[in-house]
């Protein structure tokens, strides 16, 4: 039982994140970005932004869980 019960929350958090998901990449609001350099604005869709930081979160993640000597190796 408490398998089951484990099982419907993790199908119900996948639920909502791509609900949340989809609703953010079908906006097409275009988004003005401030970067720190100067004078230097990017203008990008909500959707390719949210795509972004999601990839950049993954490699983040990926490196940090490898470890930077798991990446030396796999290019030794």
């Amino acid at each position: 039982m408490r398998n089951l019960y484990r099982i419907v929350v993790i199908l119900a958090a996948v639920a909502i994140f791509f609900i949340a998901f989809l609703f953010v990449t079908s906006n097409r609001e275009a988004v003005t970005l401030d970067l720190v350099l100067y004078n230097l604005q990017w203008d990008v869709s909500l959707g390719v932004l949210v795509i972004g930081v999601l990839a950049i979160g993954l490699l983040t993640g990926l490196v940090a869980g490898i470890g930077l000597r798991g990446i030396k190796s796999l290019f030794s």
